[in-house]
């Protein structure tokens, strides 16, 4: 199934402020993203990014085998988040920055720990898409978990709208 996701150009500015800033003794910042669910003409989803949530300084973990680790209750707050704002509508997505040199592909970290939090996210939002996104300066990668799906796809397309970002295009063989 193809999916795009869409965010404005002001919320993606945003999002890399929030994530640039250091932190005391994490290496990397992590947020969520919330987003709305639409259908595209050939039967696709539509994934709106609307709302960034920053996390505060004291809800990261001093972890040093990860870039940023996060504790129960930023992960709480994100469930919550979904649960009580528009119920079963609404979904989230994990957002972080790779510089440039990296890319955006998932690096083995996340993809060992960042899908954990997919289970809890859809069993407050069984009807919406949750995911992650992965930023660097001009480019994105995203995966999405579809409702009652355990298994993630990626997101053909993550588009800003109103800001020069490269599109980033991901053909249907590069399912993780």
């Amino acid at each position: 199934m193809k999916v795009e996701i869409r965010l404005t150009g002001s919320l993606h500015e945003e999002i890399i402020q929030d994530l640039s800033r250091p932190h005391r003794f994490a290496a990397e910042r992590v947020g969520f993203a919330t987003s709305r669910a639409g259908s595209l003409v050939d039967q696709g989803k539509l994934v709106l990014l609307n709302r960034y949530h920053s996390i505060p300084d004291d809800q990261y973990v001093d972890d040093p085998t990860v870039g940023a680790r996060i504790g129960s209750a930023a992960i709480t707050a994100a469930m919550q988040t979904v649960y009580y704002g528009r119920p079963g509508r609404e979904g989230i997505f994990h957002v972080h920055l790779h510089p440039r040199e990296i890319g955006t592909e998932m690096s083995r970290v996340d993809r060992r720990e960042i899908p954990r939090l997919m289970p809890g996210f859809q069993s407050v939002g069984r009807d919406a898409i949750h995911g992650i996104i992965i930023l660097s300066e001009d480019e994105a990668s995203a995966w999405v978990w579809l409702p009652g799906r355990k298994d993630s796809i990626p997101a053909e397309t993550v588009a800003v709208i109103g800001s020069p970002l490269n599109v980033s295009e991901r053909g249907s063989s590069d399912e993780h």
